[in-house]
């Protein structure tokens, strides 16, 4: 059986959301200015405030004291780039459309020994151009021209 980085690594309930943040497939799409739609595998979607550090989602409103931010949060940060990946995580297991679709990704240098998101940027090597065939979740670009459905979905 195969661990997750998570279960590798000890680390606080904090640093699980990291690991939820890298791993879990979300999509990350700029809104305007500083917020950000994270559309997660669920098909939920909540409205990150990058600037004010605010979520919509249910464990923002009700779990975390201020300050701390949530999964979703911390998507955009490392989608963006203003976070680099720590070193402990297992670049097998993050979500390969990770910063995707957020233009103008600036490159961040990773202090902690970790990597920048350009080293887990992935190529289209493919048929069709696309790196989703080999996941259960679609990217947002084929989920958006009807290529492929989210699962459960149009069955």
């Amino acid at each position: 059986m195969q661990t997750t980085s998570a279960e590798r690594h000890e680390s606080t309930d904090l640093e699980q959301r990291d690991v939820r943040a890298l791993t879990e497939y979300m999509t990350t799409l700029p809104v305007g200015g500083d917020m950000y739609s994270v559309t997660t595998q669920s098909g939920s979607e909540y409205r990150v405030d990058a600037l004010e550090g605010r979520c919509t989602c249910p464990d923002k409103q009700y779990n975390l004291k201020d300050g701390e931010l949530c999964k979703h949060e911390r998507r955009v940060r490392f989608a963006t780039g203003q976070w680099a990946i720590p070193a402990w995580i297992d670049a097998d297991e993050v979500d390969a459309q990770l910063g995707q679709h957020v233009e103008g990704t600036p490159k961040v240098a990773a202090t902690d020994g970790g990597v920048t998101l350009a080293s887990f940027t992935t190529g289209d090597d493919d048929e069709d151009g696309c790196w989703c065939d080999d996941h259960d979740f679609p990217c947002f670009d084929c989920y958006n021209v009807g290529r492929r459905d989210l699962p459960g979905e149009g069955e």
